[in-house]
């Protein structure tokens, strides 16, 4: 159950009001978004995972995005294993890339804080864990944290084309590489707020965090302009966790309702 625990909330895998009048107008997703994921095991709910778009500023002087990442345990599962994973990504509004990107896990005993700072002007970041001395790294232009790497990927819908693949720069856990995200297959889920009509993507992702990356990660995008992940599943040796959308905020999604409401689960 512990393990359990530890990869399913970690699946769940950025206040100046003056900017929002001009600062989301290329972008499909907007100040105040929301999405509230439950996180499950063979139909077993034991974590609660959120992706939050929650405040708005100037940062070094450019326009951000503070994306707010949590994956918690929850119910009587958190009574055996206390998990409260946070991350923190500054999402460049303008030019879609990461400024800093904050990790915080705490799964039982295990702690560990990482923060990456971006120079895109230097093509450098500097990374800490812990109470570690700053190390800096080489990094390409335009570099993404594994957060920042999906809400760049959400402004990409018109390069999602079925049996393709998208790359980007990706820089974490000193390491950087041309992350690769694979697009599947289109999809219907049938769900219990009704069927929507889906993107299956494949990110290639190789280091740890929120979103961790324990077996293979597929998620479910929803086929408009938005790209709003519907569904993540992680598959592991046993089974797989699934976190699948049951709240959200500041975002329109249009779900198709059943004729027989008795059908609206998905297997």
């Amino acid at each position: 159950m512990a393990r359990f625990i530890t990869l399913a909330a970690s699946t769940i895998l950025c206040l100046n009001f003056s900017f929002q009048t001009h600062a989301a107008t290329n972008l499909p997703f907007v100040l105040g978004e929301k999405a509230i994921y439950d996180i499950s095991w063979f139909g077993i709910i034991g974590g609660e995972g959120t992706l939050h778009i929650k405040k708005n500023f100037s940062y070094m002087n450019n326009e951000i995005y503070e994306i707010d990442i949590n994956g918690v345990s929850v119910g009587w599962v958190r009574d055996l294993y206390k998990v409260d994973d946070h991350a923190f990504s500054y999402f460049d509004i303008k030019n879609k890339y990461s400024h800093r990107a904050e990790i915080q896990i705490s799964e039982g005993s295990y702690k560990k804080v990482k923060v990456i700072e971006f120079d895109h002007k230097n093509l450098t970041a500097t990374y800490r864990q812990n109470d570690s001395p700053p190390e800096t790294f080489e990094i390409e232009y335009g570099s993404q944290d594994s957060f920042s790497a999906l809400y760049a990927l959400r402004t990409m819908h018109h390069k999602l084309k079925v049996g393709k693949s998208i790359s980007l720069p990706l820089f974490e856990d000193k390491k950087k590489y041309d992350l690769e995200v694979r697009v599947l297959r289109k999809e219907r889920l049938h769900l219990p707020q009704g069927m929507i009509d889906t993107i299956v993507i494949q990110p290639m992702l190789k280091t740890e965090g929120v979103f961790r990356r324990k077996g293979k990660l597929t998620i479910w995008l929803v086929d408009n302009y938005s790209l709003l992940p519907i569904r993540i599943k992680t598959k592991i040796l046993i089974g797989s966790f699934v976190a699948n959308l049951k709240e959200y905020d500041g975002i329109e999604l249009s779900f198709i309702p059943y004729a027989n409401p008795a059908k609206g689960k998905d297997k």
